[in-house]
């Protein structure tokens, strides 16, 4: 019998068959950097991040649930997710992995091992999203984000994420809040959130936040994540 050389049969990705192994570096992922599309190739287009990222069972049983969850479907998933894990555990990796699914929607079919997540999450197509993402080590509280860039100043979690949401216009729901950072209530947040379309809020890195800015800062973010959590249950 004759066989096929098994490098014919499953040809290796290029920097293998070049003897050039990737960089240590590029094998830890920025959300914030894949976000302001700064983050290395793979890792910035998604279907080389998928094509190089094996679905284990949990990250598939998490990409299946969220996906139920913004395609409306409200029963056996949870709309707020905790990850923990030891340094280097994956949770960037899991919320770059659902950023890119949110916001390309039935786009991310094509990619190798979507159809195993829509076959556990059993919808048709990936539902897309407005995605907002907030990564603590990369917010300054001081310099904030925007105003010299032709966009607003946001100096706060929530301020960044209602203008990620719904730009200029969500905003100014929390404009003040903003400014004097206070955290809104709930009355307040449920304006910021997008009307009648899927959403996807990811939260990376956010001791860090707390640790460089005082306990007030603590404070404040405390009060949002509860106020956010029990508005996006609803």
């Amino acid at each position: 019998f004759m066989t096929k050389p098994w490098y014919n049969v499953l040809q290796p990705r290029e920097d293998l068959r070049k003897g050039k192994p990737l960089d240590a570096a590029e094998f830890a992922v920025n959300l914030g950097q894949v976000l302001t599309h700064q983050a290395s190739e793979v890792y910035q287009q998604p279907e080389q991040f998928f094509a190089r990222t094996y679905l284990t069972k949990n990250l598939t049983d998490l990409a299946a649930e969220v996906t139920h969850r913004l395609a409306g479907e409200v029963t056996e998933t949870s709309a707020v997710f905790n990850l923990i894990t030891q340094f280097g555990g994956g949770k960037t990796h899991a919320l770059t992995l659902l950023y890119h699914l949110a916001k390309h929607g039935k786009v991310a079919q094509q990619w190798e091992g979507v159809n195993k997540v829509l076959l556990q999450a059993n919808v048709s197509e990936i539902p897309k999203a407005a995605v907002a993402v907030f990564v603590g080590t990369d917010f300054d509280a001081v310099t904030g984000r925007g105003g010299s860039d032709g966009t607003l100043l946001r100096k706060t979690p929530w301020g960044e994420i209602a203008f990620q949401l719904g730009g200029q216009e969500a905003f100014q729901y929390v404009a003040e809040h903003d400014k004097r950072g206070i955290a809104p209530a709930g009355d307040v947040v449920k304006q910021i959130l997008p009307y009648q379309q899927p959403c996807l809020i990811l939260l990376d890195e956010l001791m860090n936040y707390v640790s460089r800015n005082g306990s007030q800062a603590f404070t404040q973010l405390y009060n949002f994540l509860q106020v956010l959590s029990e508005e996006v249950r609803g």
